[in-house]
């Protein structure tokens, strides 16, 4: 008795690798034709038994190898549902038979539709009908064959279509129309075709491993390698026809010789398939890993330096933020100081320069030297000095008979402290102790304006576009002094 499309628990499916009788699942003519259609399902004994789908006897669809408790292309057998599924027994006459166990717990069946599609339907026992569990072909690149030989297919890229490392397309025109299926070719010979051609052997081939892969259909099991992968390895690099192998430990070594066909890269599952190639298309791939390599470090060592920037110019500004206001507080502090804890309201409105110490003054101009004295105005003189750090100041020593007043005094510091611009000169500090009241202003070795323009010799270095800029200059000082004054 023959199955239908329907394959039904404790049902078995044979195939004989001698004789290539089969019990097939056949699908129907359509969904609501009964008829005999275009769709097989069977098992396929040769080398390792794998179970297919036939387009009108063509491959369509393959599972990959038996592993020993699942088919290892089905990245969904490694639930628990598939692997209590399903059992694969040798019968010892070249005969396969693959059965159908039925799990308590659950009523499966799988059918093969008239589309192609093998798909495992349950029992739903709340809605009382039959539910679509899963079904195969899922992907384009499920489809046999689909990058033809030596392509790998991956569904998640586009194109879903790429050669394998140590390959080119066979029809470049055919490969850029997404006509995938003439496959690809070698670019460099082994060493054994060299050795046959007798041409330069080189040095010996190696192998590219890939990872999470459908392996190539008609893989060959080598049961006198199986013992360990480096074995596996070994053999297949004495063999001058292996071009591929891989080991999976439920198993042991697969072999494949020939046109590697039908591979796929999963996002999950798979196993390990190791290419064989040319010594050179080895290195080369090496050296394109390391130039990515050094790349990837170069990116991420400039992201790290740009990182590292970027909180230390933060911390920086937070450090120089606390270190003013302490500056502040402390200049509050001297200020307090100096004027017994009553500051005049000038000076609270405004952020008074440093408050510099008399005998700081005294150091710089000489104990006011009068070869240090660079001029006399109405208010008092004018010394020139240098701070410890090397700094040259202007000292503008009010005289005591000046008239000024401690509060007339704070009024010109509160004026100059916020009439800052690049045509006057900039105010360093104040020192007020005692008696003595002093403003400290930045040296100028040129001396003033007044030099320039009354000098019949230094007034031709101003031009009339200079002296337009200076007046311009004068006049944005003005509109500034009178904001302040308002």
């Amino acid at each position: 008795m023959e199955p239908t499309d329907t394959y039904l628990p404790k049902m078995r499916l044979s195939a004989n690798a001698r004789t290539g009788n089969k019990t097939l699942l056949m699908s129907w003519r359509s969904s609501s034709d009964p008829s005999v259609g275009n769709f097989s399902a069977g098992l396929n004994p040769l080398g390792i038994p794998e179970f297919f789908i036939w387009n009108n006897g063509h491959p369509f669809w393959r599972s990959g190898p038996w592993g020993g408790k699942n088919f290892i292309g089905i990245p969904g057998m490694y639930t628990s549902v598939y692997l209590s599924g399903f059992t694969l027994q040798d019968e010892g006459d070249g005969t396969f038979t693959l059965s159908s166990i039925q799990d308590p717990a659950y009523r499966l069946t799988h059918v093969l539709t008239s589309h192609g599609k093998f798909t495992e339907q349950y029992w739903d026992y709340g809605k009382q009908g039959w539910e679509y569990d899963w079904e195969v072909p899922s992907t384009e690149c499920d489809i046999y064959g689909k990058c033809g030989p030596f392509g790998s297919c991956d569904a998640q890229n586009s194109p879903i279509c790429t050669c394998l490392k140590g390959f080119v397309a066979k029809n470049q025109d055919e490969w850029k129309k997404g006509i995938w299926t003439s496959g690809c070719v070698r670019m460099t010979s082994l060493q054994c075709d060299r050795i046959q051609n007798g041409s330069e052997v080189g040095k010996e081939d190696g192998f590219k491993k890939l990872e999470m892969m459908k392996v190539p259909t008609f893989a060959e099991y080598w049961s006198y390698a199986s013992s360990s992968e480096q074995e596996c390895k070994d053999e297949c690099l004495k063999n001058c026809s292996c071009v591929a192998y891989s080991y999976y430990n439920d198993l042991g070594c697969m072999a494949w010789t020939g046109n590697l066909i039908d591979i796929q890269k999963f996002s999950e599952g798979g196993t390990d398939l190791n290419i064989r190639l040319a010594y050179t298309e080895l290195v080369a791939d090496n050296k394109r890993n390391m130039k990515v390599i050094i790349g990837m470090s170069v990116i991420v060592g400039v992201i790290a330096i740009c990182i590292c920037v970027f909180f230390s110019c933060k911390w920086m500004a937070t450090h120089r933020e606390r270190n003013l206001i302490n500056e502040e507080t402390l200049s509050s502090e001297a200020q307090e100081t100096v004027f017994d804890g009553n500051l005049p309201e000038n000076v609270r409105e405004v952020k008074l320069e440093p408050f510099f110490k008399l005998q700081i003054l005294e150091t710089a101009t000489n104990n006011f030297d009068i070869s240090k004295k660079l001029g006399q105005g109405g208010f008092g003189a004018v010394y020139r000095g240098k701070l410890p750090d090397g700094q040259e100041i202007a000292v503008k020593r009010l005289s005591r008979t000046s008239g000024q007043g401690r509060e007339e005094f704070m009024n010109e510091v509160a004026v100059i402290s916020k009439l800052q611009h690049r045509n006057l000169v900039r105010l360093l500090g104040c020192c007020v102790e005692g008696e003595e009241m002093m403003l400290v202003y930045e040296y100028l070795p040129n001396k003033s304006l007044d030099a320039f323009l009354f000098d019949s010799l230094r007034k031709r270095h101003l031009d009339w576009e200079r002296r337009f800029e200076l007046l311009t200059g004068f006049v944005e000082v003005f509109f500034t002094f009178t904001e302040i004054l308002d």
